[in-house]
């Protein structure tokens, strides 16, 4: 017998109940943390106060980290295609994950792929092209991860004790060449799923620990290390009292160990007898573990009861082919769950994983669950994560001057303020930070067309249309 597949509506029946205390809670937080008020006072060259300007005032960077993985950079089969892939990275995203994984960072014993001119690898540019390209746009970076049980490199020995020594040896390395240099890093990824992977075991016992040790030596305060751990141990195994992400970094912590983040992966793709599936069953056996944002929030209480900010650090949601129209229940979970993350003040960041179809690491790739297509063409998640982040999240203003100033309530991030007056039009640029003065006093006069404050780089946001 034929059993057909749940409806769209069926799977998002959590949020589309709309829980008025979910949704209060929600834009309580929007509103109140992820945005703040500035007060702008304009005066003339010789400090008196300008009254009647007209003031345009425009976002062009959030502080909040909207980023994927970077990892197909320059990796299509031409300029054109490369340029592309580019320009849609830039119009979403913030920030970009460069690997770092080691069986491919280091292919050959002591012969690390670091520089541009490396051999290359599908999904593996090395890191100085990678880390240009983020200069160059003024993206946040990521390095992904110094430690992890997979992707170990074969000529790794088996003796635990040397396979430790060789482990602090590369973090040392890679946080003296990148360290002050990256604003954040795995350190160590999935380490709760270390025990499904018996060839693991050359791993020395306390790993995770060492692995942060090691890089608390090489990595400066300004860049967060963090604790990335898996789906199922982030967000399946929570009864209420803990998940096993949360006791390792108590762990951690208490043994003091500078854990300065916690990473927590969201890959809605399940496995069966028969290794992954796509059927969309699979997502609905799951749906009140994955899809309930009662259940989702409270998840990111206990995590942010260790005082550290949390990272929506993978995403990964399906094209489900039992769906008709699978491409826009994609871009319909994807704004919910967005939201509800965004929502949330613990959160400081929210990544995609693979931007594009076809890019995926493996059998992965089957789930079709890039925001492009494999032309690169956009998909509604697509537009939909852009409008919100480029629209429904960003300050755009016109204003009048009230006296000798205007006030407003922005996104936090950095700002371009255009102001018209007297025949001058001049611009100046700001930064809305929490936690910051933001009371600025911008002059107004004809050589004024030039930034007030400088503006924050450590967390970028593209400007270009």
């Amino acid at each position: 017998m034929h059993v057909s597949s749940p409806s769209p509506s069926r799977l998002l029946e959590h949020f589309l109940r709309r829980d008025p205390e979910v949704e209060t809670r929600v834009a309580d937080c929007i509103e109140h943390h992820r945005k703040g008020e500035a007060r702008l006072r304009f005066v003339d060259e010789k400090g008196e106060p300008v009254e009647g300007a007209r003031v345009g005032v425009r976002q062009t960077r959030h502080d909040f980290l909207f980023g994927a993985n970077i990892f197909t950079l320059g990796g299509f089969d031409s300029e054109e295609r490369n340029l592309v892939w580019e320009r849609a990275f830039l119009d979403v995203f913030n920030s970009a994950v460069a690997p770092f994984y080691w069986a491919d960072l280091e292919p050959e014993q002591g012969r690390p792929r670091f520089d541009a001119d490396s051999p290359r690898l599908p999904r593996r540019p090395p890191p100085d092209v990678v880390l240009d390209f983020c200069e160059r746009h003024r993206l946040a970076v990521k390095g992904h991860c110094l430690a992890w049980h997979q992707w170990l490199p074969s000529w790794l020995p088996g003796d635990s004790r040397e396979v430790s020594r060789l482990s602090r040896e590369r973090i040392r390395e890679i946080g003296r060449r990148y360290g002050d240099r990256f604003d954040s890093w795995d350190v160590v990824n999935e380490p709760m799923e270390r025990f499904m992977f018996p060839k693991a075991k050359a791993l020395p016992e306390d790993y995770v620990a060492e692995a942060f040790e090691a890089a608390e030596e090489v990595i400066p305060p300004g860049s967060k290390l963090i604790l990335n751990e898996a789906t199922a141990f982030s967000w399946r195994e929570f009864h209420g009292g803990t998940t096993g992400l949360h006791l390792l970094a108590r762990n951690l912590l208490l043994r003091g160990r500078r854990v300065d983040a916690i990473g927590l992966q969201y890959h809605l793709f399940f496995y069966d007898e028969n290794g992954l599936t796509r059927t969309v069953r699979d997502l609905e056996k799951n749906r009140d573990l994955y899809l309930d944002p009662r259940r989702l929030l409270s998840v990111l209480d206990l995590h942010a009861r260790l005082g550290k900010p949390v990272h929506i650090s993978e995403i990964t949601l399906p094209v489900y082919p039992d769906f008709e129209d699978a491409e826009r229940f994609q871009a319909d979970l994807l704004r919910e769950l967005y939201r509800l993350w965004f929502g949330h003040p613990a959160v400081e960041g929210i990544y995609w994983w693979n931007v594009a179809d076809g890019t995926a690491h493996g059998k992965e790739a089957a789930l079709c669950a890039g925001l492009l297509r494999p032309d690169l063409s956009p998909k509604p998640a697509y537009e939909t994560l852009r409008r919100l982040v480029r629209e429904e999240w960003c300050t755009r203003l016109e204003l009048e001057t009230d006296g000798d100033g205007c006030s407003f309530r922005g996104f936090y991030g950095d700002y371009e303020v255009t102001v018209e007056h007297a025949g001058h039009r001049v611009t100046h640029s700001f930064g809305l930070h929490r936690g910051a003065a933001n009371d600025f006093r911008l002059v107004v006069s004809p050589i004024s067309d030039r930034p007030a404050i400088a503006p924050r780089l450590s967390v970028p946001y593209p400007t270009h249309a």
